[in-house]
């Protein structure tokens, strides 16, 4: 449900009676020799408490538990949070160690960078940003997760650490992992880089897990190490010296050295940590990367690191890969098509027909006139001919194919293949749908601007061409609920017309029911009201975060229309009497 304050919950266990009863007796004893109680080790030290657990045990427990959809909704939820996401998670159950790509599928960023002066809305799988790469070696004092979160947000904890509220020493599965949070600038003075830069945070001692030191260390564009006192023959200096004589720019973070910056040669830098101000370090160690970010380096894209060796890709799924690749053949069906014209070339029954049919509605709902009888039979008569007009219509060849597609999967393939779809989608329309956004905005500003000059005739021409640009944003959002939304007139229009005809191709529609049924038991958000027709708009991002749901938000549309989505309750409150 996107409460960022979910992870600090404490665990609280109620004393037992015999330790209340020692507690009290140890009161009733005044005095004494102060060195004795204050200093002197107790040889029990078995109290019966329970080692308490650690909250990110908690969340990489749920993680590794999780199905495919769980896990996407939990990083979307975490990123909602401006929270650091899971980039590379050891499985202790079979040693593997997993990149969940698909996760990072359906969120974008936003960010205004300072060298283009122009704001950026992108998927983050696909975004090619800097990435700065943290990682220690050996036990050391110094808390790299807090470095890190006084680097972003000094207010926020971004990473969680050791002196975060509710941690322990018990920490079980967060050794290994590696999680990423990415700094999006807002184009201010205030930001702390000029543009979106990628942070990765590897837990535990980086010696122990070469795999994920590896992948890092090779996509990275700046290494940041934190180092105890290293001796020459440690094992840890052949990776020091590797990195240091890479041409990667090195940061090397020393726990024992109490000096600011130095730089050691280009691109190479130490900074000490020992009894120096957590603000002042934090200050030069922002100063030594934004210095290195001034400088041509490369950069990385999630999707990068599918390709390296020794990782496990959820996306390898076999229903995951069936799915993507039955929505990209349909994909291949929308290329060089004008985005404008998209609605009307593959949704035949959801354009000029549909739309009538539902003025016929309200006004069969609105009678006038004296004979409301003959009134409605009118309307009535009217609107099944445009039903009859509807089924006289042959389907898209998108739409056929759609049809195919649900009808040749299976439960999991087609709930993969409906996501990939949605996604596939959204980075279709999005690009254009930018552009006319600013252009709809530069509008809107200029037609604010004439009402205050009260220029009457301009204003007009201004509004009419704001019109035209809105008609042309309605027309280019495109997404799986208009697929779906069609899908509903196929039916209607099938069921309402008794004839043989059936859309141009051998359809049974009465098995679309079952289709939709199906996908509402499994919690898929479905449109109750056209938006298109009934110009109505939904709150989606509301109620997503107060109910934990799903409603389309992404690929800058609005989403118009009513939708409706089951959610799934505990025993306890089924037998609650509403």
């Amino acid at each position: 449900m996107a409460d960022y304050t979910a992870r600090y919950i404490p665990i609280e266990e109620e004393q037992s009676e015999v330790l209340k009863a020692k507690g009290a007796m140890a009161t009733d004893v005044l005095g004494g020799d102060a060195f004795e109680k204050i200093f002197k080790r107790s040889v029990h030290v078995d109290t019966g408490k329970i080692q308490p657990i650690h909250p990110m045990d908690i969340q990489m427990a749920v993680f590794l538990s999780a199905d495919s959809f769980l896990r996407q909704l939990m990083v979307a939820k975490l990123s909602q949070c401006q929270y650091a996401l899971p980039l590379l998670v050891p499985n202790l159950l079979n040693q593997e160690i997993e990149f969940p790509l698909w996760t990072f599928r359906q969120f974008k960023k936003s960010w205004k960078s300072h060298k283009e002066n122009i704001s950026k809305n992108q998927t983050i799988y696909k975004a090619k940003t800097p990435m700065v790469a943290f990682f220690r070696f050996s036990e050391i004092s110094s808390s790299k997760s807090e470095l890190m979160n006084n680097l972003i947000n000094e207010r926020h904890e971004t990473f969680f650490h050791r002196h975060s509220r509710g941690s322990s020493k018990s920490r079980l599965l967060m050794d290994g992992v590696v999680e990423i949070a990415w700094y999006c600038p807002s184009g201010e003075k205030t930001d702390k880089f000029t543009d979106c830069v990628a942070f990765c945070n590897l837990h535990g001692n980086a010696q122990d897990n070469e795999t994920q030191l590896k992948i890092l260390t090779e996509e990275s564009s700046i290494n940041v190490v934190l180092l105890p006192n290293l001796d020459r023959s440690d094992k840890s200096m052949a990776t020091v010296e590797k990195l240091y004589n890479s041409t990667k720019p090195l940061i090397c973070l020393l726990t024992e050295d109490e000096s600011g910056v130095t730089r050691l040669q280009e691109g190479k830098y130490k900074v000490g940590l020992k009894e120096r101000n957590r603000s002042d370090v934090s200050e030069d160690v922002r100063k030594t990367i934004n210095e290195c970010l001034s400088k041509p380096l490369s950069v990385f894209t999630l999707e990068n690191i599918s390709e390296h060796s020794g990782i496990k890709v959820d996306e390898n799924d076999d229903n995951c890969r069936k799915g993507k690749k039955a929505a990209e053949q349909i994909m291949r069906l929308l290329e060089k098509m004008e985005m404008t014209k998209i609605k009307t070339n593959i949704l035949p029954l959801q354009g000029k027909l549909w739309h009538e049919w539902c003025l016929k509605n309200k006004e069969l709902h609105r009678p006038q006139g004296d004979n409301i009888e003959m009134h409605n039979s009118e309307k009535q008569t009217e609107m099944q001919k445009i039903r009859k007009q509807q089924k006289a219509s042959d389907l898209s060849n998108f739409m056929k194919m759609f049809i195919d597609k649900l009808n040749s999967v299976n439960a999991d393939e087609m709930l993969y293949f409906l996501k990939w779809l949605g996604i596939l989608l959204d980075e279709y329309t999005s690009k254009d749908l930018g552009m006319l956004h600013h252009d709809y905005y530069e509008k809107w500003s200029k037609v604010l601007d004439l009402k205050k000059e009260h220029e009457n005739e301009q204003l007009t021409a201004e509004k009419i061409q704001l019109e035209k640009l809105s008609e042309k944003l309605n027309a280019a959002t495109f997404g799986l609920e208009h697929i779906l939304s069609e899908i509903g007139q196929i039916y209607e229009s099938g069921v309402s017309v008794k004839k043989n005809k059936q859309f141009g191709c051998k359809l049974d529609v009465k098995s679309f029911p079952q289709f939709v049924a199906e996908l509402m038991i499994s919690g898929y958000p479905l449109e109750l009201m056209d938006g298109d027709a009934a110009h109505s708009t939904g709150k989606s991002t509301m109620l997503n975060v107060m109910f934990g749901l799903q409603f389309a938000v992404s690929a800058g549309r609005c989403t118009r229309g009513a939708f409706m989505q089951l959610v799934k309750v505990s025993e306890e409150l089924k037998t609650v009497k509403l």
